[in-house]
């Protein structure tokens, strides 16, 4: 874009089921299918009930997306390069759409692996091309790490496969515990970077009842998932036991980092026998972490924007991401036109902290 080479680290692949239904096992392909002599699988086979359309009310330009949409005849793997030059990015990553709806699984069950391998593959076979700038990541089923670490073995070394991906709302325990080693383990040796994608923003999903208003829910809970989850990667030593792990947490923007910093800080400084594998302060290895920004908070005042970016170690933490095309994506215009930034600044974050994560 312009002066700028641009790297999306968080785009999302609107996948149907109906793209992904010959890649589910029997007797899961005919319950999609529901027995419908059309070739048209139904959301009822793995979830008996959807959320509605986030998009309703909101600012993105949902006229220009439909119409790519429209001219391609639905999301397809052709879709990707007008996508791509509608947001004026070199290259994307596509996560898994499906993925998000892993927070709703709350039973010991199968469905979050069969989601995971029937993406990857379907994206590996029809959707990922590295020579166009198009990369996936895992969806990492949490609730299954065995199956989890299966998947990583048998896809990280796939061209395009640049990381796992976990949706942070939804796992109990949560991703600080020992249950999950072994997926960090796998990680750490494939040289996967794992991502701690945001989710629970829906009014159905959310933790607590009573909200009225989607708004209120998606200021709360995308924040709120990413905020238990960090605390409990830190605080249990995750970044101890797996030093040459890279983590990177997306979608709740950047205020919240320099808050999780200092309150951890805080508690840690008076109660370090609770935490004993920690060899340094909790902000220490934050610092060390990656950072989607969007849905980029801009305040009037630039100059507070200007000292989050500062106290949570600097651009060379930052990772551009759209969100496209859910409706509150961010052009790379977000960053672009930021005046508080430098030129290498603004390089850094639009592709170079990609290029060091995840070797795009």
């Amino acid at each position: 874009m312009g002066d700028f080479r641009v790297v999306d680290s968080d785009a999302h692949y609107m996948e149907g089921l109906d793209q992904l239904v010959d890649y589910f096992p029997e007797p899961w392909k005919t319950r999609l299918l529901g027995g419908s002599k059309k070739d048209k699988a139904s959301i009822a086979g793995i979830y008996p009930i959807s959320t509605g359309d986030r998009s309703v009310f909101g600012r993105i330009h949902r006229d220009e997306f439909t119409e790519i949409q429209r001219k391609a005849g639905g999301f397809t793997p052709e879709i990707i390069p007008d996508v791509m030059e509608f947001l004026g990015v070199d290259a994307i990553n596509m996560l898994s759409q499906k993925m998000l709806t892993f927070s709703r699984l709350k039973g010991d069950d199968e469905r979050a692996t069969l989601l995971a391998n029937a993406y990857t593959d379907y994206m590996l076979d029809k959707v990922v091309d590295p020579s166009e700038g198009i990369y996936t990541m895992i969806p990492l089923p949490f609730q299954e790490p065995r199956e989890a670490v299966d998947l990583i073995n048998r896809c990280a070394g796939e061209k395009g496969i640049i990381g796992g991906c976990f949706v942070t709302a939804g796992p109990e325990p949560p991703f600080g515990n020992r249950k999950y080693d072994p997926i960090y383990e796998a990680a750490e040796a494939n040289n996967l970077p794992v991502v701690f994608h945001a989710g629970g923003g829906g009014i159905d999903e959310f933790v607590t009842a009573g909200y009225e208003k989607f708004i209120e829910t998606h200021v709360l809970g995308f924040l709120m998932a990413n905020q238990s989850q960090i605390t409990s990667l830190v605080i249990q030593g995750v970044p101890e036991k797996f030093p040459d792990l890279k983590i990177v947490f997306q979608e709740s923007g950047v205020f919240w980092i320099p808050l999780m910093m200092h309150r951890l800080d805080t508690e840690y400084l008076k109660r370090q026998s609770e935490a004993p594998l920690l060899t340094k302060k909790p902000s220490e290895y934050i610092k060390e972490m990656y950072f989607g920004i969007q849905p980029l908070e801009v305040p009037d005042d630039l100059s507070h924007l200007r000292h989050v970016i500062d106290m949570i170690g600097g651009a060379d933490r930052l990772l551009y991401a759209s969100d496209y095309p859910h409706w509150d994506y961010d052009p790379p215009s977000a960053i672009i036109d930021l005046p508080i930034l430098s030129k290498d600044e603004k390089q850094r974050i639009l592709a170079g902290t990609a290029n060091e994560v995840f070797g795009i």
